[in-house]
């Protein structure tokens, strides 16, 4: 299979895994589950489960040189974990539907951020299907919908930072992949976040454990399908295709998203926010089909 098909495979699957953390932590913290101990779980058991592994497979991957653990501990800290409380605590200030269209603007970021970092150009197409995609997200999370905005300054900056910090992540693990293993960005990315997410919860909630078996199903499930699942694709994926395609590939998340919404959680699917995943969805599948005409 040629490079770059495998690239858009493996980056949109990532999408479309990350898509299920939204429905697996709204039944965790239905079960009475505070966000940062499901975001502490979901990274820490995905952290040890993949380093066992590759434990067993290939220990080698798992050395590392002391100049690489900067740029690893970054990903790890401002990407993964400062990226998912930022996103937790928008929600908090705005709404949801606000703090997940904030979200989705990192393709733009990720844009300018790859010119300036990795040198890839942002190309008529790119900004074309970034603009497609944020029109359709508008429509997926209802925003022509939303008779009354709660909008703070804080809660409009926190949101972004939510996006700003997951282009981050994209463009470092971008930059690191010219000399690190995949296996050794993932498995450290998710340590860093992890012992971040766990020292948040230590200092400020104290470390909840769950009871019940249905509850560790779940918490097992999120930290396999959107953790270790995404994560390893994404990486992989991103070996084969620029940081600025990924972002607009990896977007696969918000139809993924609403489909299992209305599969698992009964919400109910307007015609718009169809229009919405079928724009987003379209976009993908535009930008894959012009790099694949004109490579």
């Amino acid at each position: 299979m040629e490079r770059k098909k495998l690239g858009f495979i493996l980056v949109f699957s990532a999408g479309v895994c990350w898509g299920s953390a939204g429905v697996l932590g709204k039944i965790l913290m239905n079960n009475g589950l505070q966000p940062e101990t499901v975001a502490m779980y979901r990274l820490t058991i995905g952290f040890l489960a993949l380093t066992l592994v590759f434990l067993l497979l290939n220990p080698t991957v798992l050395r590392v040189k002391p100049r690489k653990i900067p740029c690893l501990s970054v990903a790890g800290v401002v990407g993964v974990a400062g990226g998912i409380l930022a996103y937790f605590y928008a929600v908090k200030l705005i709404s949801a539907s606000v703090a997940v269209l904030l979200l989705y603007a990192y393709p733009i970021f990720t844009l300018m951020l790859a010119r300036f970092f990795v040198g890839e150009k942002p190309t008529l197409t790119k900004v074309f299907a970034v603009m497609f995609v944020v029109v359709g997200c508008f429509f997926v999370v209802k925003g022509y919908s939303l008779t009354y905005l709660k909008l703070t300054g804080l809660g409009v900056a926190v949101g972004l930072a939510s996006a700003l910090a997951y282009s981050i992540y994209m463009i470092l693990s971008k930059v690191m992949l010219k000399d690190v293993e995949e296996p050794t960005i993932i498995v450290y990315t998710l340590g860093f976040g992890a012992l971040t997410l766990t020292l948040v919860n230590l200092f400020f909630n104290g470390i909840f454990i769950p009871h019940g078996i249905q509850t560790w199903i779940l918490i097992f499930l999120i930290a396999f399908i959107p953790t270790t699942a995404a994560f390893t694709f994404f990486i992989f994926g991103l070996k084969n295709v620029e940081a600025g395609r990924a972002s607009i590939y990896s977007t696969s998340e918000i139809i993924s998203a609403l489909v299992l919404a209305f599969l698992f959680l009964g919400e109910r699917l307007e015609p718009l926010q169809m229009v919405g995943a079928a724009i987003i969805f379209l976009s993908i599948i535009t930008m894959y089909w012009r790099e694949k005409r004109f490579s």
